[in-house]
């Protein structure tokens, strides 16, 4: 009677273990596109954080122009989810290519309007 509970208890142990570790799919719907970016600006709301997309841009004696590919808008939840998994993205690739350096003028190009 023991070793049955004792078996139980182990089948038990063994399912959560299965449970915890579920296989994840993502499909892509008709309205999926994709971004690629050289550049970023990020936005707060007072319920959600923005990312809009660069690409290109024009360059004159009085302005930068940036021209937007894409904007992301992510709920506060998602955001901070994205800045963890980012870290662990950053992370690894730092440790297997060096520090990724950012230009400090590159870092400092894209102000608010005014």
């Amino acid at each position: 009677m023991a070793d049955e509970q004792a078996l139980d208890e182990d089948i038990k142990e063994e399912n959560k273990a299965e449970e915890k570790i579920k296989k994840t799919r993502i499909y892509r719907t008709p309205l999926f596109s994709k971004v690629y970016a050289t550049n970023l600006k990020t936005f707060k709301t007072n319920v959600d954080i923005r990312i809009e997309f660069f690409n290109e841009k024009a360059e004159t004696d009085e302005e930068v122009v940036f021209y937007s590919d894409g904007l992301a808008i992510l709920t506060m939840e998602a955001a901070k989810k994205l800045l963890i998994e980012l870290g662990k993205l950053i992370e690894t690739h730092e440790s297997e290519n060096g520090e990724i350096k950012i230009n400090e003028e590159r870092k400092n190009q894209i102000q608010e309007e005014e």
